[in-house]
């Protein structure tokens, strides 16, 4: 379980945790871009496939094998719970370019520090 606190206008690139979440956000907002792996080439590129904007109160499944980004749109820190059902930091993960929207592995430290300057 996390206590995740977006800072305004933060935005994370899109990743998976390979297990099943719910998020419940507890103050301010929290948009999520949902992607879907394109067919055919190399298999390692997303597209968009949808989007749910959470608000206080809100809650949120994800399954195993979702792949999503997070926005904080909002001026000011937004709050959540995140429950994961298993080892978030020691799972093996990926994440993607937010350019290029290719597949590569997911860097705990990174996103520890994308956290720490914003």
């Amino acid at each position: 379980m996390l206590n995740v606190v977006w800072p305004p206008k933060m935005t994370i690139m899109p990743h998976n945790h390979t297990m099943w979440a719910v998020i419940g956000v507890y103050t301010g907002r929290e948009d999520n871009i949902f992607w879907r792996r394109l067919e055919g080439g190399d298999g390692r590129r997303i597209e968009a496939a949808g989007a749910k904007a959470l608000s206080e109160k809100d809650t949120a499944p994800l399954g195993r094998d979702i792949i999503h980004s997070v926005t904080n749109p909002i001026p000011r820190l937004t709050g959540a719970i995140h429950v994961y059902g298993g080892d978030f930091f020691g799972a093996e993960r990926s994440e993607w370019d937010p350019e290029t929207l290719r597949e590569q592995r997911f860097d705990v430290e990174r996103a520890r520090r994308l956290f720490a300057e914003t």
